[in-house]
């Protein structure tokens, strides 16, 4: 009988991919501050995850590392699990990550690797993506090497504007016909007197549509801060909060598809 229900249970899953293949996708930005928000990270400023959004808004205050984990759909085959670190130097800031989504029947792994310098008040980076998926059983696997591109520029003490570029030299799979997705953002933030903080960014897949996306970041009392967001193409909704403490973070955001249900998520910030 276990034996029936675990068959039934990845029929179901394959059905449900299968319909929603779209959505169904790994996440390409990580943390849950930035979920909470809408996925409007562009030119989200201090934002820990920045690698996988755009490079060129990394933070370079101090060392951090940190780790996330997102439930999509409530299907624990589908989590993603990443985790990224940050070091300052007087050459610009480097920064590590790593990004793991799926099970044995199909994976996809993320090693990414960051330099992030500013000059005046331009802000630049780049960061090299190794991707690695891989189907279960005998039915391949393959990796790829993209460069992504970020650049952003603080206009005044409370505007941000950014735009950043996916696999801007086209890498495909190496034994699959399938390439890496490429994307172009432009992103805007602005800073409302210290009490809100309202991020919106207009995004193209060269797959699909145009995606809207926006959120408002509010202080509630000391650190501790809420957060709603929107997204289109597809249609879901976020909420989520975070407190900081003198070395730490924790962030804990909840996005709802329209069709699929809720995907959870939180991440965990140190600061050296």
């Amino acid at each position: 009988m276990i034996r029936i229900q675990d068959h039934l249970y990845k029929i179901s899953l394959t059905i449900i991919l299968g319909l929603f293949s779209i959505p169904a996708l790994a996440q390409l930005n990580m943390g849950a501050r930035g979920l909470g928000m809408g996925q409007a990270t562009t030119a989200l400023p201090n934002y820990d995850w920045s690698l996988f959004s755009n490079p060129a808004m990394t933070s370079n205050e101090s060392m951090a590392v940190g780790f996330y984990g997102l439930r999509n759909y409530g299907f624990s085959e589908l989590t993603d699990m990443s985790a990224i670190g940050s070091l300052p130097t007087n050459f610009g800031t480097a920064s590590l990550g790593f990004h793991r989504y799926g099970d044995n029947l199909f994976n996809e792994t993320r090693i990414r690797l960051g330099y992030k310098n500013e000059w005046r008040m331009l802000h630049f980076g780049v960061t090299a993506n190794y991707n690695h998926i891989s189907f279960g059983g005998d039915y391949g696997s393959g990796g790829a090497v993209g460069l992504d591109v970020g650049i952003a520029a603080k206009l005044t003490n409370d505007l941000w504007i950014g735009a950043r570029s996916i696999n801007v030299n086209y890498a495909k799979y190496s034994g699959i016909d399938e390439e890496l997705p490429r994307d172009i953002a432009l992103g805007f933030s602005y800073n409302l007197n210290a009490l809100a903080l309202f991020s919106f960014d207009m995004v193209k897949d060269v797959r699909f549509p145009v995606s809207y996306r926006g959120g408002v970041e509010i202080s509630v009392v000391d650190e501790l801060k809420g957060r709603v967001g929107i997204t289109t193409e597809p249609i879901s909704y976020s909420l989520g909060f975070g407190y900081a403490g003198d070395r730490w973070d924790v962030n804990v955001a909840v996005q709802k598809h329209e069709l699929l249900g809720f995907s959870p998520g939180i991440d965990f910030m140190l600061y050296f």
